[in-house]
């Protein structure tokens, strides 16, 4: 049985690809990476960061949150 973070980061996936993103790996030389760590902003991955730098901003993503009712114990 798989946990609710496995679930919800499978659900995740599964959005990502129906909105028409990509999977992608590659293997890139210190001096890149290092680039890529400096110019992250916070919250941001590794693909969202590489996408601002190479395209100017960054593409909206599918909320990874599915909506929800309030928390009652506030």
């Amino acid at each position: 049985m798989p946990s609710k973070n496995a679930e919800r980061l499978a659900q995740y996936k599964a959005k990502m690809r129906k909105a028409g993103f990509k999977r992608l790996s590659a293997w890139v030389c210190p001096e890149l990476a290092a680039m890529l760590a400096a110019k992250r902003q916070p919250h941001e991955c590794g693909g969202r960061t590489l996408e601002r730098l190479l395209l100017g901003e960054a593409r909206k993503r599918p909320d990874y949150w599915a909506p929800q009712t309030e928390n009652k114990s506030k």
